[in-house]
């Protein structure tokens, strides 16, 4: 599924009229570089529409002198009529929400004195992928993403700005075109990563430590703390680090480089892992609910490399000669027992 920020969908979030999915790509896009001067106009668009109303007496006189104020306050003009605002006065967003005309707020803070610099409309797309999928992304950089089953990945049409910024939910492989000039920055939750050039692995579910595994070139990766960064490591090839969600708490640790490449090709290498933790894969890969009818065997652990691009039959099989124990299929649901 991919989705786009366009101006009818900024229309519907200033109207709070959107989905809590279409709410979140919007505010996904707000955060890029260049967002403001796109949202300064439609703003700017839609005060100029309800200012002529207001003159044409299209709007309750009361609900009018209410807005007029408002609008004064923010602007510190409040001896200016509003049919008087000079035209080099622009509005800047920010997250303030103010129901003052036809009962509709604007997501708007105003900045006066600021020469407005039009820059092109940013389109935010977003590709989803239900489990069972996978997909193959080309970014306009030329770097490519590989997105994993159950994986969620927001990015802009064009890169414009200092850098190139997406934001990742679940597992993706990263081959990042080199741009000493624009970084590419991944956000993923609290943590950012932080890249020139390389090629990486990042897996960040919910609920699941946010790992992240360096194949070639070097990252860096933050953990986001109010308005400031602190780093939780510098990686190069062959280094791996799992952030639980604890500060301070990060583990790093040395893997090989053909592990983190085979994932691309379906290769899952598992060390000391759980079965539940492995079974939570398969389920993302193959798409069905595996369950477990002994917990003792959910928490045994395993080390196993297994290859998802062949058959759910002959994986089970593999991982049930390493791990002891038997299953049976009923559609799309396992049991092990």
């Amino acid at each position: 599924m991919a989705n786009s920020v366009n101006k009818a969908l900024i229309l519907r979030f200033l109207d709070k009229q959107c989905t809590a999915e279409e709410t979140a790509l919007v505010e996904q896009w707000l955060r890029l570089p260049g967002s403001d001067a796109v949202l300064d106009e439609i703003l700017n668009e839609r005060l100029q529409q309800d200012m002529q109303a207001a003159e044409q007496d299209m709007v309750p006189p009361e609900k009018a002198t209410v807005w007029k104020a408002e609008l004064h306050r923010r602007i510190g003009e409040t001896t200016t009529p509003v049919r008087k605002l000079r035209p080099g006065i622009i509005f800047r967003h920010a997250a303030v929400w103010a129901a003052v005309l036809f009962g509709i707020g604007y997501y708007a803070v105003y900045q006066a004195g600021r020469q407005r610099t039009a820059k092109p409309a940013m389109a935010l797309l977003q590709k989803k992928n239900p489990m069972g999928q996978r997909a193959s992304i080309r970014l306009t950089d030329g770097s490519v993403v590989l997105l994993g089953a159950g994986s969620r990945l927001v990015y802009p049409e064009t890169f414009n700005g200092n850098t190139r910024e997406v934001t990742l939910e679940g597992e993706a492989f990263f081959e990042i075109s080199e741009n000493t000039q624009q970084p590419f920055i991944v956000h993923t939750g609290d943590v950012q990563t932080k890249v020139l050039g390389t090629s990486f692995r990042i897996s960040a579910f919910k609920g699941s430590p946010v790992t992240v595994a360096v194949a070639t070139g070097k990252v860096r990766v933050d953990q986001k703390q109010g308005g400031s960064l602190v780093e939780l490591a510098v990686l190069t090839p062959g280094r791996q680090v799992t952030w639980n969600g604890v500060p301070g708490n990060t583990s790093i640790a040395a893997v090989n480089v053909a592990d983190i490449e085979g994932w691309k090709s379906a290769r899952l290498v598992f060390n000391n892992k759980s079965l539940k933790e492995v079974a939570a894969e398969l389920e993302r890969w193959y798409n069905v609910n595996i369950t477990f009818e002994r917990r003792e065997k959910a928490a045994e652990t395993i080390t196993v490399t297994l290859f998802a691009a062949g058959s759910l039959e002959r994986t089970l099989q593999t991982l049930s000669v390493g791990s002891n124990f038997r299953y049976r299929i009923s559609e799309r649901q396992i049991t092990i027992y």
